[in-house]
């Protein structure tokens, strides 16, 4: 009898799922450390001059908390607004007075610790909603309750060496808070790629007719779609106040002001694109699967304009041009005629008719909205659209011609006034 060798030509399902999982752990541990690598040197420098300060200012041997206070203000992550450096800096301040006042008066050990912790603890509750608040008012206490007096450390001074820590992270945090476009750009660029994707997956599911793959979209974006929204309306919140507050972000409100624009109209497209999904699924379902490469073919024109809103926001003239441009292409497809017939040239039935009509228009709204994301007022993103006058004969649609009763309510835009559109509002030399 003949043996069969026991080859293994491909990895096992767990082996290749846990080098995934190894791959992904290390994207993703690089990606935050690069993300951060500023905040965390700003945040370091802050701490080593606090710590230089309070013993050349207060002459204090170890002055550790001012090096800690420094460092917790600025801390990880994403820069903080104002508001929130404001609060935690009043927080720490309270904490070691606290700490400092009940040191003096009752002392330190066990009993005391629990007292001065509850106490700090209610008053911030009192004071403020804040947990961030809360937990600086009493952890501070705390270490101010734990740490034993330095040599040389009169009453009172951890409180100045507090106080110092808290004036250096301020002047860090307005000085060096650098361009306050990054924190836009990185959050512009999460937001679009994951627009891209479910363009993309659409593309795939009308070309191939799976109505499943653009069930798993909608189920994705409605996951996901508003986690990129909110962390985008963070970054305009701290860029704005970077641009308003910090002397090196000055020069660039205008463009935090863009972006900031911008997110109105790509927000109103997430939106848009979980009920592009929802109706593409119903009209995929309507047609019993036929494959619909026009349809594709928009999606992907949909696709690459996004990409072009992508590229402008990450340059350091934030210009809209092509993005209008490739705006144009995609709305060029936005009509029943167009996007109905499937790759046989046939025209749905009624109900798939009704779905697809449907989709047509929900698409015109998404490149309305895309359009608007540019500068464009409603008015004019509409000029972009094919006409959308129809006359139908049973199950077939076409084009009706235009009288001039119709003209006066949609009035055909020219090459060249389309071309105004596209280039007057990111060259200023082209107006007028």
């Amino acid at each position: 009898m003949n043996r069969i060798p026991l080859t293994t030509t491909a990895p096992l399902p767990v082996v290749e799922r846990a080098r995934g999982a190894v791959r992904d752990w290390l994207r993703g541990g690089a990606d935050r450390g690069r993300n951060d690598a500023l905040t965390i040197a700003r945040a370091a420098l802050a701490a080593g001059l606090a710590y230089l300060a309070s013993g050349l200012i207060w002459g204090h041997e170890f002055p550790f908390f001012s090096s800690i206070v420094a460092f917790v203000i600025i801390g990880f992550g994403i820069e903080k607004k104002m508001r929130k450096v404001v609060e935690m800096a009043g927080g720490v301040m309270l904490g070691v007075l606290l700490g400092e006042l009940a040191r003096q008066v009752i002392g330190s050990g066990p009993w005391q610790i629990f007292i001065v912790v509850f106490c700090a603890g209610m008053l911030a509750r009192f004071l403020d909603s804040s947990g961030l608040f809360g937990f600086q008012v009493t952890i501070q206490s705390l270490l101010v309750m734990i740490m034993p007096v330095t040599p040389g450390m009169s009453p009172g001074g951890r409180a100045l060496d507090a106080l110092t820590g808290v004036t250096v992270a301020l002047l860090i945090h307005l000085l060096l808070s650098g361009n306050p476009r990054r924190l836009q750009t990185r959050a512009a660029q999460s937001f679009y790629r994951e627009l891209e994707d479910a363009l993309v997956s659409l593309a795939l599911s009308a070309r191939t007719g799976d109505r499943g793959v653009a069930g798993a979209t909608l189920r994705t974006l409605r996951d996901v779609s508003q986690k990129y929204t909110d962390e985008w309306r963070l970054a305009n919140d701290v860029a704005n106040e970077m641009a308003t507050f910090s002397p090196s972000g000055l020069r660039h409100a205008e463009d935090v002001g863009r972006i900031q624009h911008l997110l109105v109209g790509s927000d109103r497209a997430m939106r848009n694109m979980r009920m592009i999904a929802r109706r593409q699924v119903e009209f995929l379902e309507a047609v019993r699967g036929d494959a619909h490469s026009t349809l594709a073919d928009a999606l992907l024109a949909a696709r690459d304009a996004v990409q072009e809103l992508r590229v402008a926001v990450s340059h350091e003239e934030v210009d809209f041009t092509d993005a209008r441009r490739q705006l144009r292409l995609f709305c060029s497809y936005l009509s029943p005629e167009m996007l109905l017939r499937n790759d046989e040239g046939l025209r749905p039935g009624r109900a798939g008719h009704f779905e697809g009509v449907t989709l047509t228009v929900q698409l015109r709204s998404l490149a309305i909205d895309l359009l608007q994301a540019t500068g464009l007022t409603s008015v004019e993103a509409k000029r972009f659209l094919p006409s959308l006058v129809i006359a139908s004969d049973g199950d077939a649609i076409g084009p009706r011609p235009m009288t001039v009763e119709m003209k006066a309510v949609e009035p055909p835009a020219t090459t060249e006034a389309l071309e105004l559109l596209i280039a007057d509002r990111s060259d200023p030399d082209r107006r007028g």
